[in-house]
């Protein structure tokens, strides 16, 4: 029987194929198999349980605020007292910018701004904490001189800050004063 010359020509050509499949099967580069799964090993005697409770707290006095960086030169004495007025002075700006509600109302007596810094207005958190050498022991804020600072609204968002100074006195010359704007 003859078969035809085109008949011929297709299993060649079918044959070609077949052994150029092979061969890249086999030179083809393996594919990555799958890493196994590790299982960890816990030594005899631990105990693990999980939990979905967070981790407790920090007690207040270890908690570091915010505002607590920005403070922390306050009262140095390698550098000028003007110094603290302004670092107090950037320091409630910043967390007027932070604690919207601080704005609703004015703040110009010290322990208002005192309570509003230390988070002991309703809604509002920690800016400075408990220890901060902005406070003194009754948690108001004092110049390096352990005096209270003066807190004077002057309008808008805009305050004074004053400190009475080395003699300890307010409104007398050696006064150091901030006008800034919040």
């Amino acid at each position: 029987m003859i078969r035809p010359k085109w008949m011929r020509v297709g299993r060649i050509g079918l044959v070609v194929a077949l052994i150029l499949l092979v061969a890249w099967k086999l030179l083809a580069p393996p594919l990555p198999l799958p890493s196994p799964v590790q299982l960890e090993v816990i030594p005899p005697g631990i105990v693990v349980t999980e939990t979905s409770s967070p981790a407790p707290a920090l007690p207040s006095a270890a908690r570091r605020a915010p505002g607590d960086s920005m403070l922390a030169d306050y009262a140095n004495p390698a550098l000028p007292p003007q110094n603290d007025l302004s670092l107090i002075a950037h320091s409630i700006t910043n967390f007027l910018i932070i604690a919207k509600q601080a704005t609703e109302r004015p703040l110009s007596a010290n322990e208002e701004w005192s309570a509003a810094l230390r988070g002991k207005r309703p809604g509002s958190e920690p800016w400075i904490s408990e220890r901060s050498p902005a406070l003194d022991q009754q948690g108001r804020l004092i110049d390096r001189w352990g005096t209270p600072l003066f807190f004077h609204a002057l309008g808008g968002k805009r305050w004074e800050i004053r400190s009475a100074g080395p003699d300890r006195q307010l409104w007398t010359s050696d006064d150091l004063i901030e006008k800034t704007a919040g």
